[in-house]
């Protein structure tokens, strides 16, 4: 999960797992917060605000983290499972309509041009 974010300092995977947690509601919710402002008119830099940050204690928040990260593992384990049920159907559907290996790869260009839901 942590590997998402380059390592800008030495942060234990705990560490960085709180930060890929923490910061995303910083910068959604900021309103100020931390200095994450649309309407901002300093240039600082985005390593700079999140240095800047101070994120709560690990200790305070290992459940929640423990937590999320549990979500997070389920999450991606139930998108496997989805991307998978997904290709059995066009599979059953190609075949139920009969299509050709070139008709097939005319639909799948097709649908992958398009933005997923």
């Amino acid at each position: 999960m942590w590997s998402q974010f380059p390592q800008i300092t030495d942060l234990s995977e705990t560490e960085a797992d709180l930060i890929e947690a923490f910061v995303p509601v910083a910068v959604d919710e900021a309103g100020g917060f931390a200095e994450f402002r649309e309407t901002a008119t300093k240039t600082n830099s985005l390593v700079d605000r999140l240095r800047a940050l101070t994120l709560p204690r690990v200790a305070d928040v290992e459940e929640g983290l423990a937590s999320y990260r549990e979500t997070m593992a389920r999450a991606e384990e139930l998108e496997a499972k989805i991307e998978r049920t997904d290709d059995l159907i066009d599979e059953i559907v190609y075949e139920l309509y009969g299509l050709t290996d070139e008709e097939i790869a005319i639909v799948e260009e097709a649908v992958g041009e398009e933005d997923p839901v």
